[in-house]
């Protein structure tokens, strides 16, 4: 069971904001796959903040690549847990534009579906090679669920940003009819 309610619960009571991504910010934007673990977007300022309240909901670092935390919850009886922090700035331009909705009863926000792509094309430039196909996947899959037109100049300029022009033509290719 994801641990949005929790989570959500304790960064109130400490004055933090969170985005869902990852798997169930794929599912909150139409396309249902599976996901065994839970994504949070966080401020990079906050991160002692974070790091003091996922102690108190008993996680352990696992791994820290210094802007992605990867933790485990003590006992492994529940979902395993990914902090990925971003500057202030690219932080309040993802909340502005974010999308409340309801995961498992709890209130959370998702990025805004353009800011979810940017962020999937971000994961599959920068991401083992072993995630590419299941980013991939989330990408073109969220294009053809939300009819997202894909060959706007906006979407090429945000695949050469995060990724890259051969990135943008591939995805092309397979959304085109």
């Amino acid at each position: 069971m994801p641990i949005f309610d929790k989570l959500a619960e304790e960064a109130t009571r400490g004055g933090l904001k969170f985005l869902v991504i990852g798997g169930h910010a794929v599912i909150g934007h139409g396309y249902m796959r599976a996901t065994d673990d839970a994504d949070i977007l966080i401020c990079k300022n906050d991160r002692a903040q974070w790091e003091v309240l996922v102690h108190r909901l008993d996680y352990i670092v696992e791994h820290d690549g210094g802007t992605f935390l990867q933790l485990k919850p003590a006992g492994g009886e529940r979902w395993d847990l990914d902090l990925m922090l971003v500057n202030g700035e690219t932080f309040q331009k993802l909340m502005a534009a974010a999308k409340p909705v309801e995961i498992d009863g709890t209130r959370v926000v998702l990025p805004s579906l353009e800011h979810l792509l940017a962020l999937k094309l971000h994961a599959l430039k920068h991401g083992p090679p072993r995630r590419q196909a299941k980013d991939q996947d989330d990408i073109v899959n969220l294009i053809l669920v939300n009819e997202f037109n894909f060959r706007a100049e906006s979407f090429r300029q945000i695949c050469e940003k995060h990724a890259d022009l051969e990135t943008y033509e591939r995805i092309v290719r397979i959304c085109a009819p």
